[in-house]
């Protein structure tokens, strides 16, 4: 693909998107719907951008608007707040997490005639599982609810996406698609390896930060510093020893861990606004080409040709996997019924989702020579990439619209007229 046409396709996703983002903030509705359409706008019904070229772009947006969103999300969520609700956190990113991608996989195989265990339905559980905190910030930042309920749905979507990243790795290797072999060990592997490869990256950067004033440079050093891990996690380790570990884990373990030790420590306000200026600014920039490319990768005739399984399929996913994964990842928690209710239809589906989407799809069709038998029996690699790719785009679409539009209205009705003051 030409640089100049890929620049000129680049320029016109922000400018239509930044008109499209203006219009849903002046209605007060998520921006993400009308961005998804935008990019079916461009795309498949004018023809603007071409699926394919959608997809050589999406190849090198994707993977590094994901680490944006990840720093941005991850650096200003405090360890403090985190404390009070750790129990139901981590049961929501494990438990809730695995069981919604098994039933979402189940549906997807049942609707497209698989056996219900065969691991292409998994893989799309694995690309849809997580929740996207740049839905979820700013509902709550207009719905009056009890703050502690918005902090765990808030924290649950930010580290539930590296999450769905690392099964989605763990899934693909499944498949023949990736390194990772097998699922329990490899699962742990990527997630232990991230967490202290992402602990070791920020102590050293706290030193350096704390005893060098790097002024406006800090936010660089920061993304670089994220870059280079997902560099040395999913590429140079892998390639040279065959093992590695999640370097979008790793991303968001880093970002945590310094975004909380420079925001405690006073001489360091200055770098601490620097990197959360430089990363919501990145991230606007990474959503908007996102969700316009996703739209755009989607072909007329392939919307056409998958779009009511696609339908059947998010909407098993909405309705059932997660309403189930978070009932019985719950259980005996001390949340009450109307709080689990809450949480099973606040879980919309966004920008990790979105990226994965695309790139898992993009991944099957220049491997599909890979894809074993035990798939191929009964779905093309074609049909696969496309189910992948058209479910994803419903899912994310019908979650966004219907969860952010309830949100407030179910809050009310749930747990009446909330007095306090909201979390944002």
């Amino acid at each position: 693909m030409e640089l100049m046409l890929a620049i000129g396709l680049l320029g016109l996703a922000l400018v239509l998107g930044a008109f499209v983002a203006k219009i849903a903030e002046k209605f007060s509705i998520p921006d993400i719907p009308l961005l998804l359409l935008l990019g079916l706008l461009v795309g498949p019904i004018l023809g603007i951008i071409s699926s394919e070229e959608a997809g050589h772009i999406f190849e090198y947006v994707g993977p590094i608007g994901l680490i944006f969103i990840l720093l941005g999300g991850s650096f200003t969520m405090r360890v403090s707040l985190l404390r009070k609700v750790l129990p139901t956190i981590i049961r929501l990113d494990i438990i809730t997490l695995i069981i919604s991608l098994i039933v979402s996989g189940i549906i997807f195989n049942l609707v497209l005639g698989l056996p219900p265990t065969n691991p292409a339905g998994f893989l799309f559980g694995a690309v849809t599982c997580a929740t996207d905190p740049a839905t979820l910030i700013p509902v709550f930042s207009k719905v009056k609810i009890d703050p502690k309920l918005a902090i765990i749905l808030e924290a649950e979507s930010i580290f539930n996406d590296p999450l769905g990243i690392v099964a989605t790795s763990v899934v693909l290797g499944t498949l023949g698609l990736s390194h990772a072999k097998n699922p329990i060990i490899d699962f742990f592997v990527l997630s232990g390896g991230a967490i202290i490869a992402g602990i070791a990256l920020a102590k050293i950067y706290e030193k350096i930060i704390t005893h060098a004033k790097f002024h406006e440079y800090v936010a660089p050093l920061v993304i670089g510093g994220g870059m280079l891990l997902l560099y040395l996690g999913d590429y140079l380790l892998p390639n040279l020893t065959g093992y590695g570990f999640s370097g979008y884990m790793a991303i968001a373990i880093m970002a945590l861990y310094l975004g909380d030790a420079l925001f405690k420590r006073t001489e360091n306000e200055e770098e601490y606004k620097y990197i959360v200026n430089f990363c919501d600014n990145l991230s606007l920039l990474a959503r908007v080409l996102i969700f316009v490319f996703l739209g755009a990768c989607i072909s007329l005739d392939m919307l056409i040709k998958y779009f009511v399984p696609s339908l059947i399929i998010a909407l098993g996913s909405i309705f059932l996997a997660r309403p189930i994964g978070v009932f019985l990842g719950l259980i005996k928690s001390g949340h009450s019924i109307k709080e689990l209710i809450y949480f099973a239809l606040e879980g919309p589906r966004g920008v990790v989702p979105a990226a994965l989407g695309v790139s898992t799809s993009i991944l099957i069709k220049k491997n599909a020579d890979k894809l074993p038998g035990f798939v191929t029996k009964y779905i093309s690699a074609n049909d696969l990439a496309g189910m992948i790719l058209v479910a994803t785009f419903m899912t994310i679409l019908l979650s966004v619209i219907l969860e952010a539009s309830w949100a407030g209205i179910l809050a009310k009705k749930l747990f009446g007229e909330y007095k306090g003051k909201s979390v944002h």
